[in-house]
């Protein structure tokens, strides 16, 4: 490890020397003749004989930094303004000042709107500024994102729930309940847009099907920002987040930081049914009711401008959960073949849960010149968790003497993460050229202690310790190339990883080397139309704790085990698109190749209900993705997203068996925003999604709807903001997942209790202008915890 870092700050201080040739750059404000600063006027960068060398736009204050050595003269243009071409040397150029021209200006009026949802060459961009999303927080903008498909808490794209969460392309270093607590304290008005990357280019990891990445404005103000919100939801049981957020922006230094603090009540409502072959059928109900006494979530950065070339980010999140706390009681009926209940036990879970998790990160931004980069980001997280439950059982079985059953668990999980890649860009305005590199390596270690008050004691049988160490090296070469009425771009990334997993004594080692080329091609037909053709091949390495074979049981018929043999899921995706203005239809492809995927399978000779990940022989998928936005008038805006398409997955059952299990299926979304009074920024948006019913692995799954509505409002001069957010007014999202085939037959119902409400009221104080800048940095590790 200590040779790996210091190779990469060699090469680090290698890049810097070579820098030490860049002169001092020119910089100005553009005003006009009232002396007040003009935003976005263009600066074109000219040599002696004429040639353009760089342009560019002034920020928010009307500033310029020009770092080309050779520039000679500056031109200055903006749309109800005269032209003006500076001489550098010769002329002043630190305040340039414009003069309008009135010819011009009695002749355009300039409307500027940037669609809601925009197509590009490898993504589908959503822009929540001009929708009421804008007002609630991240968590619910991107379950209202196209092409996202959410159900309860579960994110999936294009039927695949292995997806990278991205900020600004940095990874985000927290999963499950953590990333989405800390979404929902990301106050939405950060939020510029959602990015939908469906064949992710080289220049992301390879792991996941899809990359989710959420764009927050940048950072162009001088000054202080800050908020403070409450949030109160209301579905069976309440949750409220108190949340703040604070930014600073000076010449030299941006500083940021955000906190949240969660507590309150959630429910989750299923019912598992299993129909064994001699015709009983054991039916329970697992009602679990959580309440948590505080979650914690937190993150700040920190930009330090060394100079006009060199930038250095210092930043770190957090998630502490304080205590999950859980008391079930869980009553399973067994009914005989004529559907009478003839048996029956009451399961007693006392179940206590804590998480906390750090990540601190490192970031260097070198500029060569206007077009030449080096980034180089290093993080580090470590992680624990606690998670324990005593299990009293209630037996009244027929024919047997009433009996009680007691078991205890205690596992717990330490994992500790350390990542190290360089990033090297050259951006000319025809082409585009990157290349990096990056290292990592993982240590996890679970422990499981199984308590068996039969045994008097620890049941060494049932308990164990899974170590797992991972290594990855990744590198990866992308070039982008613009002429005429084409766009092409092609990339190919390596990745070489290594596994060894140690469980009781018995020792597994895994290692291979995968290339990942990607493929771009875009044809602008005309102005309005344009095809694209893509390609890529990704991975779906599993999560640690997937492979971990020590057996969790939730009560004594049922249980969870992981596979230390797990394989990496291999996809090939293919998409043809014609667009139109803004309007889009994809032909889409996919094979997957060993994908893995949680399934159930039943034991009738122990009535044993077992969930187990593990690999599935192939999947194919086969559509077609149809975006269509509506304008009416300056007030209403609709638009419709639509997935239909075919899947077929094959897999080995219990009994060694090849079976396919497919379905023709579509997914939409309708939405529809209107604006109300536009001083006072009230806006109203209805949602509508339906699914019709899928499949994944052994299981097959219902279809579900869900209606939303969602209204924001401005007051006091946009000081303070409220929202009202309806989740799911007609109760709708509930779905039934079953598998059937050879000996197996055992479905469940599942309500994610989504049904309520929530209030939200921000106050904002400081310079509301000033908004957050974007890092680079994509590390996808953690995700896999």
């Amino acid at each position: 490890m200590g040779r790996i870092i210091i190779l990469l700050c060699a090469l680090l201080f290698g890049a810097l020397t070579q820098a030490q040739s860049i002169s001092s750059t020119i910089k100005g404000k553009v005003v006009d003749n009232k002396k007040e600063l003009l935003a976005f006027v263009t600066v074109v960068a000219k040599d002696a004989q004429g040639n353009v060398l760089q342009s560019m736009y002034t920020d928010e204050q009307g500033n310029y930094e020009i770092t080309n050595t050779e520039t000679q003269q500056l031109e200055f243009t903006y749309i109800g303004f005269k032209s003006k071409v500076v001489t550098v040397g010769k002329e002043e150029v630190s305040v340039v000042e414009l003069l309008e021209d009135n010819a011009i200006l009695d002749e355009v009026v300039i409307k500027a709107k940037r669609p809601t949802i925009k197509r590009e060459i490898d993504r589908l961009v959503f822009n929540v500024q001009d929708t009421p999303l804008a007002t609630t927080n991240a968590w619910d903008i991107i379950k209202q994102t196209p092409g996202v498909t959410s159900i309860g808490d579960n994110l999936s794209i294009r039927g695949s729930q292995s997806i990278l969460v991205t900020i600004n392309d940095k990874k985000v270093m927290l999963t499950g309940d953590q990333l989405k607590d800390m979404l929902e304290g990301t106050d939405g008005t950060q939020v510029e847009a959602v990015e939908v990357i469906t064949n992710p280019p080289a220049k992301y990891e390879a792991q996941g099907n899809a990359v989710l990445n959420i764009k927050l404005k940048k950072n162009v103000n001088l000054g202080y920002k800050g908020s403070v919100t409450d949030r109160y939801k209301q579905a069976t049981y309440a949750v409220n987040t108190l949340s703040t957020q604070h930014s600073y922006t000076g010449e030299k230094i941006n500083l940021s930081g955000s906190y949240s603090f969660t507590n309150g009540t959630s429910a989750r409502y299923n019912e598992d049914n299993v129909i064994y072959e001699n015709g009983e059928r054991w039916s329970t109900d697992l009602t679990r009711i959580n309440k948590y006494r505080g979650r914690h979530s937190f993150q700040s950065e920190l930009d330090v401008k060394i100079d006009s070339t060199l930038t250095l980010t210092i930043g770190g999140n957090g998630y502490i959960n304080e205590q999950t706390k859980g008391d079930f009681v869980i009553p399973t009926l067994i009914y005989n073949k004529d559907n009478n209940v003839e048996s029956n036990y009451t399961t007693f879970n006392k179940k206590r849960a804590n998480m906390e998790t750090y990540t601190g990160y490192l970031m260097l931004d070198k500029k060569f010149s206007t077009d030449k980069k080096l980034l180089w980001s290093s993080y580090f997280t470590y992680e624990y968790q606690e998670d324990n439950q005593d299990v009293l059982t209630h037996l009244n079985f027929k024919g047997k003497p009433k009996e009680e059953r007691f078991f205890a668990t205690e596992n717990n999980q330490h994992t500790r993460l350390a990542v190290s890649g360089l990033d090297y860009s050259v951006d000319k305005e025809t082409i585009k050229w990157e290349l990096g590199g990056k290292y990592s390596i993982v240590k996890a270690q679970y422990g499981l202690d199984f308590f068996d008050y039969k045994l008097d004691g620890l049941n060494k049988d049932k308990s164990n310790i899974f170590d797992y160490q991972e290594i990855n090296w990744a590198g990866y070469t992308s070039f982008t190339k613009n002429w005429d009425k084409w766009q092409v771009k092609g990339g190919l990334r390596g990745e070489y990883t290594g596994i060894q997993t140690k469980s009781n004594g018995d020792n597994n080692t895994q290692s291979y080397f995968k290339l990942f080329p990607t493929a771009y091609v875009k044809y602008d037909v005309t102005e309005d139309q344009h095809l694209t053709l893509s390609y890529g091949k990704r991975i779906d390495r599993p999560s640690y704790s997937w492979m971990n074979p020590a057996k969790s049981y939730y009560n004594l018929f049922s249980y969870f085990q992981g596979d230390p043999d797990l394989k990496p899921m291999i996809s090939h995706n293919f998409s043809l698109g014609y667009d139109y203005k803004e309007w889009s239809i994809e032909a889409v492809y996919k094979r997957e190749i060993n994908p893995s995927m949680e399934i159930s399978y039943q034991e009738d000779d122990t009535n044993t209900l077992i969930y187990h990940y593990t690999n599935i022989d192939k999947r194919q998928q086969v559509g077609i993705v149809l975006n269509t936005p509506y304008k009416i008038g300056e007030w209403l805006v609709l638009n419709s997203y639509l997935t239909a398409g075919y899947q077929e997955d094959y897999f080995y059952g219990v009994d060694n068996k090849l079976y396919k299990n497919d379905v023709f299926g579509i997914y939409g979304r309708l939405f529809a925003s209107v604006d109300l009074h536009k001083k006072s920024n009230w806006k109203v948006m209805m949602t509508y999604s339906y699914s019709a019913p899928s499949v994944q692995g052994t299981f097959r799954i219902s279809s579900y709807q869900r209606t939303d509505f969602i209204m924001s409002r401005d007051f006091l001069q946009k000081k303070i903001s409220a929202n009202l957010y309806v989740y799911n007014i007609f109760g709708s999202d509930r779905q039934i997942i079953s598998t059937n085939y050879a000996n197996q037959n055992n479905y469940f119902k599942d309500y994610s209790d989504t049904q309520g409400f929530a209030i939200s009221v921000k106050y904002n104080f400081g310079n509301q202008k000033a908004k957050y800048s974007s890092k680079e940095i994509d590390m996808a590790e953690k995700d896999r915890l």
